[in-house]
């Protein structure tokens, strides 16, 4: 439970015990707003001095927003307590975030220290740069939590999603019950109780969401961090047998994907292709298997229309959509899906003699296309998507499908002649598969860059790998910097 802190306080407005300083980290429609008020309310009806500020911050991921929250734990103080309106470092005692990165910013601005107890969620938001990065640029969870474990006095991690069994919108009344259950505030559960039923915001849901975060703060709940993989599919049993044991769970869910994507034939194109890397692959983790492994079934799995269809009509596509918003069944949904095809995403599963036929390909102008608003959530429009998924038999003859499969060979070839010369550029070369991203002109223009890297590549291995990896390394670098890159002249 609480333990007074002795602090003097300049100019004698008070004398005693510091107030107890909590910061709030939220994002836009996480309900970090509701979550300061409650502790208002809550301090209010306890009886204590309390006062709660917020500061917003940069746009991003709809905007990100501290708030603090300090209370004097004397509930006749000698003198009127002095607040702050933001904190300082070593004054927060506990950091409450809805977002771990939030977290992380609060430790980086040197807000945690050992006598801040951290709790936070472990589900992640992405920020706009996280995700136009090219390839993986996300944040990984797992160093924050580390960082903020080692800085802090106590770091309790929340799995948010699966303590709220999915519903998002409990998220801030759970950490409001794990706040409560931390025994960082004098303030009594029936007093928290009692201050969401006076807010009237969803009482009973978040009552419920209050209970689980105080059942939750009494035991570190450690996030998940590993890996989840499909199953593979059956028939492949004795082709999985082939790869090490680290290797099948990747390779299984590779063939689950293509299996999904298209059929067990192409699954097993994709095994042929790997097999060659697998048996020049030197190291004994597979390295090489594996990064190539991902990306190939990420590009054989390449998004033309057919793919956009089938991945819009997932069967609980529109259930999670619910979830997501903390709406049920009986509040009506209105859903529209917007698309902007381009002349090649239209023309891409006809024959390459009949997209030919088509007007306007010579015409790519950047941000070309056909703005659609699609309804989805009508009976007539989900079902128009349904049947355009359902013409994937019809892809292996477009024309997409023939470029994509030919860049796809080119730059394999360019993997296995690297493994048989220097294994660190194998390793570079598979990941050069970066470049076959997007869509229209950024695609296009990736597979420029792949062909004129590739361009007399076996007189270039021969020549010197030091100017090669060079060349590999570079356009590397600069995919990863700019996701919309021209190809390099």
């Amino acid at each position: 439970m609480y333990q007074p802190r002795p602090l003097g306080h300049a100019g004698g407005v008070m004398s005693g015990d510091r107030p107890l300083g909590v910061m709030i980290g939220a994002l836009g429609g996480q309900g970090g707003g509701v979550l300061a008020d409650w502790l208002t309310e809550a301090a209010r009806i306890a009886g204590y001095p309390a006062q709660a500020t917020s500061t917003p911050g940069v746009a991003q991921r709809t905007g990100a927003t501290s708030y603090y929250f300090e209370l004097f734990a004397d509930k006749n103080p000698p003198a009127a307590p002095l607040f702050s309106l933001f904190p300082a470092a070593d004054d927060v005692d506990l950091m409450a975030a809805l977002e771990p990165t939030e977290a992380g910013r609060a430790l980086d601005r040197g807000y945690v220290t050992r006598r801040t107890t951290v709790i936070t969620a472990t589900e992640r938001i992405y920020s706009t740069a996280e995700k136009v990065a090219a390839g993986d640029g996300t944040i990984p969870t797992a160093p924050v939590l580390e960082a903020l474990e080692n800085a802090s006095g106590k770091l309790l991690a929340l799995p948010m999603r699966t303590l709220s069994d999915g519903a998002a919108n409990q998220a801030n009344a759970i950490l409001l019950g794990a706040i409560a259950g931390s025994g960082i505030l004098p303030i009594g559960a029936d007093d928290f109780r009692a201050a969401i039923s006076n807010k009237g915001v969803a009482v009973a849901q978040n009552l419920a969401g209050f209970e689980i975060g105080i059942g939750a703060s009494g035991s570190e709940s450690e996030p998940k961090t590993a890996q989840t993989f499909n199953p593979a599919p059956d028939g492949f049993a004795d082709q999985l047998a082939a790869y090490a044991e680290p290797l099948r769970l990747l390779i299984g869910h590779c063939l689950a994907r293509l299996v999904d994507y298209q059929n067990a034939d192409y699954a097993r194109l994709f095994l042929a292709r790997l097999a060659p890397v697998r048996d020049l692959d030197s190291d004994a983790g597979g390295a090489l298997t594996s990064e190539t492994a991902s990306r190939l079934a990420a590009w054989m799995s390449f998004e033309d229309v057919i793919r956009v269809a089938q991945l819009k009509t997932r069967p609980g596509r529109i259930t999670r959509i619910r979830g997501e918003l903390g709406i049920d069944a009986a509040v009506p949904l209105k859903l529209n899906d917007f698309f902007k095809p381009g002349h090649g995403e239209i023309t891409g599963f006809l024959p390459p003699w009949l997209a030919r036929m088509v007007p306007g390909g010579k015409q790519k102008l950047a941000g070309e296309g056909i703005s659609i608003s699609w309804p989805t959530g009508s009976a007539p429009g989900f079902a128009a998507l349904k049947f355009l998924a359902a013409l994937k038999f019809l892809r292996p003859g477009g024309s997409q499908y023939a470029e994509e499969q030919a860049a796809i060979e080119q730059w394999l070839g360019a993997v296995t002649q690297a493994a048989g010369k220097d294994y660190s550029l194998a390793l570079q070369t598979a990941r050069l598969a970066i470049w076959a991203r997007g869509y229209g002109d950024v695609r296009s223009g990736g597979f420029t860059v792949l062909a004129e890297l590739f361009a007399d590549w076996d007189r270039r291995l021969e020549a010197g790998l030091a100017e090669l990896k060079a060349s590999v390394d570079q356009s590397l670098l600069l995919a990863h910097a700019n996701p919309d890159a021209p190809p390099p002249r």
